[in-house]
């Protein structure tokens, strides 16, 4: 009805003012919401710096004021009047007729310093015309008295310059003696107000700091996919302005100084950026978008959690022990622990030895039932085994067994010593060695759990021993204990250079150790040859060999997949079979259902969760799945996520890379073989390790740490011969460092480590050429006594169970000269804790003074050197005597 009216109108007469008004609105409230989010919506940053500044500053009054408490107001205040009152000196009659007649003399000094100049300039022409007569052979009288009465300008000018010099020097002594107590007085009050000072700047720029977008850009950092440097940028400081303050650390974010500050000193964000280490999208200027959460196609979301660690592994690939990354460290542990490298391609994990024992001799060792119900479930024997669960059928088993058995068959090995060689030990016996040696430190038996705890991994690092009399022969046992290089010659079990005796007392105890569950009765057929070669097909299709040394298989590849770009891959590239898809938004990334399934989120770390922690979950039944089962913990898990997070082929161009220098490889290779040797299991080095000390109630009856000095402190000749053959330091410890049979290159790589690791260089020294300076032996020797350093440290012949407790004794200096550098022994009488954090040697030597005003007047230094000098002595002495009798 409407539109018929309108239409009978004619057009001239029609009104549009409605619509005129209505759009009009609408373009307004367009126009406003607009503005609205180009100003603030999509300029968060601009808040969050504005927010920033005002806890800042309300921060730094706060600081202030505190400061200003702390002040000495009285002494302030005697200051303030002291320096009011030395001022007025400066406006003294004497102050004021001293400055006024200085400046009168000055304006006198200068015109006479000029006319000097100008009889300078007037003699030098004078005596340029005078020696070119000379030269014309018209020598003139007149010319040669002209540059004679300049010559006496010059003087008289000089005379004037020298009487006024001398008498603007006493005036100066005049003003100078009211000036110098004014800027003493000065100097003074700074000092007191520096902080105050301090805090006055930081405002005075916290109220001048402009609210702009604070950018970072890292030029050629990197490659694009079509192999081109592109430069990246990085605003992320725009709203994390705080990353620097320390008076931020308590605050929420984005405001939060970074929590690693000491980092930040070799990741410097001013050039550095922070997109490398923590990802995310770096021009971005909101959190959404910055942070990776709104773009969901951006492939390099912020790093959370303990997977921020993962960009470590961009720059620090070769290395296994970053003391700033414990997760990153605790990562890459497991990964070559658990021998991941065994099937696939790892980036930083070439060339590692196979971490599982050969299975060429296996007959010799135990028996084929024990084969079959290990290759069936190994987690059934032994629960924290490393070796991980197949789930092979009863079929596959029983033929990976008798391929095994075949080859024992055939193996040329034999024990070293008759039959029945292990006979006539003692249970007894056997159990107080097991646990004073050190077996403990890498084999659990029973109950005694407190290393594996200790350690805190799921797995053990050597087998558990609470079944082991069910699994070896006393025989095969005998001859491990004796020599275990005799059964595998590149096996880490070190010899503890035990008796026939002692190794039978071990062997009659752990004999005693059986499975007291039913054995397994099955009736098996190990001859068949068919089953035979499905045995070897079966070992080689799920990659045994990548573990185990096994005859035939020596150059048997990787038999999964590369993971060194894993943390690339999408999660549209991944299967998850017929698990149950959890909200990509929820918490929970994999759960156990009611009925028996899983859920799992459909991400890339939901599937990563869920491969680690069952990694048969995703097969069906037309695609199969051949990883094991590990039983990792969650803990572990969530390690190993972080950890293939980090496989990718991203790595920035050189100028922003970890220099990985000849000192770094050093210690590298030393690092990988002080874990392949479990010597962490013992000692604890760069912070990590030292498990076994747990057991003891005493640490100091334990094995000594390995500071980071440690490279400075042994001779490297010393550390060559011990490491080699062993020899006794505290013969008070039952427990004993063991033989490893070390290859010499084996040996010089730890020494490298050592010395890497002090930030000394390997060098050729004689140290028994080291002189000793007679002058300071006797004052040695009393101080020796005075500080009665024979009380703990022995220079003989040790009995333990005199004044001092075994716990308390230390080393034998009598070996101080053979095993010592002679330096060292100079820093350590300096400060001992600073070298070995924790040690009960007392510090003696505080501020350049020693206890005993009586030696050397008390001179820290000239005391230290004597007592150097007298160690060195015992030493000396020792050496001589043990040279004699050879």
């Amino acid at each position: 009805m409407l539109l018929e009216k309108r239409a009978q109108t004619p057009v001239e007469q029609r009104s549009y003012s409605k619509y005129y008004l209505i759009f009009s609105g609408i373009l307004f409230l367009g126009t406003m919401w607009s503005v609205w989010d180009e100003v603030r919506i999509r300029r968060p940053w601009k808040e969050y710096q504005t927010a920033y500044t005002s806890m800042v500053i309300e921060k730094l009054d706060s600081v202030r004021a505190a400061a200003a408490g702390e002040l000495d107001s009285a002494l302030v205040l005697q200051l303030r009047d002291d320096l009011a009152k030395a001022q007025e000196g400066l406006n003294s009659e004497e102050c004021r007729a001293a400055v006024e007649e200085k400046t009168d003399l000055q304006k006198e000094l200068d015109v006479a310093t000029r006319e000097w100049r100008f009889a300078r300039s007037r003699s030098d022409a004078a005596y340029y015309e005078y020696k070119k007569s000379l030269a014309e052979g018209k020598e003139s009288s007149s010319l040669r008295e002209d540059l004679a009465k300049q010559d006496a300008s010059i003087v008289q000018h000089a005379g004037e310059m020298e009487a006024l010099n001398t008498r603007i020097a006493g005036l100066d002594l005049v003003i100078n003696k009211y000036k110098d107590v004014v800027d003493s007085l000065q100097a003074e009050q700074s000092k007191l107000m520096a902080p105050i000072n301090a805090i006055d700047l930081k405002l005075e720029r916290a109220h001048r700091a402009p609210v702009q977008i604070k950018q970072v850009m890292l030029n050629d950092f990197e490659f694009t996919p079509f192999s081109e440097i592109k430069a990246r940028i990085d605003r992320c400081q725009t709203c994390h302005t705080g990353w620097s303050e320390p008076l931020m650390e308590e605050a929420p974010q984005p405001f939060k100084q970074h929590p690693f500050p000491e980092l930040l000193a070799k990741h410097n964000p001013e050039s550095f950026g922070c997109t490398p280490c923590h990802r995310g999208q770096g021009p971005a200027l909101t959190a959404g978008f910055a942070h990776g959460d709104e773009d969901h196609y951006w492939e390099t979301p912020l790093l959370r959690g303990v997977d921020t660690y993962a960009t470590c592994n961009t720059c620090h690939s070769n290395e296994l022990v970053l003391k700033s990354a414990t997760p990153f460290t605790k990562a890459k542990q497991i990964v070559y622990e658990s021998g991941c490298f065994g099937c696939h391609e790892i980036k930083g994990y070439t060339d590692v030895p196979r971490i599982g024992p050969p299975l060429n001799d296996l007959t010799a060792k135990t028996t084929p039932a024990w084969i079959f119900s290990w290759v069936k479930n190994p987690k059934d024997y032994n629960p924290h085994t490393r070796m991980p669960n197949f789930e092979f059928t009863d079929e596959d088993a029983e033929a990976i067994t008798a391929y095994l058995v075949k080859i024992g068959n055939e193996s040329e090995y034999r024990t070293m010593r008759p039959k029945g060689s292990f006979a006539g030990g003692s249970a007894t016996a056997g159990k107080r060695l097991f646990e004073s040696v050190g077996c403990q430190a890498c084999h659990t038996l029973g109950e005694n759990q407190v290393v594996r705890q200790t350690r805190g991994t799921s797995y053990d690092i050597a087998p558990e021993l609470t079944r082991v009399g069910s699994k070896v022969s006393p025989d095969w046992l005998f001859d491990w204990l004796k020599n275990p290089r005799h059964y595998n010659p590149e096996t880490r079990m070190p010899s503890l250079r035990l008796t026939d005796e002692e190794a039978r007392h071990l062997v009659a105890f752990l004999s005693t150790q059986k499975d007291d569950r039913p054995a397994n009765t099955a009736k098996l057929d190990l001859q068949n040859e068919e089953r035979i070669l499905r045995g070897d097909r079966l070992i080689r299709e799920y990659g045994c060999s990548g573990c185990h040394a096994i005859k035939g298989m020596e150059n048997e590849g990787k038999v999964s997949v590369a993971l060194s770009d894993f943390g690339r891959k999408k999660y549209e590239q991944m299967d998850y079979g017929d698990t149950k898809e959890l909200s990509r938004y929820g918490e929970e990334e994999y759960v156990e259902l009611e009925d028996g399934t899983v859920g799992v989120q459909h991400t890339w770390a939901g599937w990563v969760w869920g491969k680690l922690k069952n990694a048969r979950q995703y097969r069906t039944d037309r695609i199969a799945q051949k990883m094991p089962l590990f039983a990792f913990s969650d803990e572990e898990v969530r390690l190993l996520r972080m950890f293939l997070l980090s496989m990718t082929r991203d790595v920035p161009l050189p100028a922003y890379q970890h220099v990985f220098d000849k000192r770094m490889q050093d210690i590298e290779e030393g690092r990988r073989l002080t874990l392949r040797y479990n010597c962490v299991q013992c000692h604890a080095v760069e912070d990590r390790g030292g498990y076994v000390v747990a057991q003891y109630e005493e640490p100091a009856l334990g094995p000594p740490l390995l500071p980071e000095s440690q490279g400075a402190k042994v001779q490297e000749a010393w550390l060559h011969s011990f490491l080699k053959a062993p020899s006794t330091i505290r013969p008070w410890l039952e427990i004993r460092m063991p033989t490893f049979s070390l290859t010499d290159a084996e040996i010089s790589k730890v020494t490298k480590y050592f010395l890497g690791l002090s930030k000394q260089d390997l060098s050729i020294r004689d140290y028994a050429a080291t002189p000793i300076e007679e002058q300071y032996l006797a004052p040695g020797r009393k101080l020796f006594e005075v500080y009665q350093c024979a009380k703990c440290h022995p220079t003989g012949n040790v009995r333990p169970g005199g004044e001092v407790s075994a716990s308390d004794l230390a080393p034998n200096l009598s070996l101080a000269a053979g095993r010592l550098k002679p330096e060292w022994i100079l820093d350590w009488l300096h400060d001992p804790s600073k070298l070995q954090p924790g040690t009960r040697m007392p510090a003696y030597f505080y501020e350049g003074k020693g206890p005993d005003e009586s030696i050397f007047q008390g001179d820290a230094e000239q005391q230290i050197k004597a007592l150097k000098t007298y160690v060195w002595s015992l030493g000396a002495r020792q050496r001589s005597v043990v040279a004699q009798t050879r």
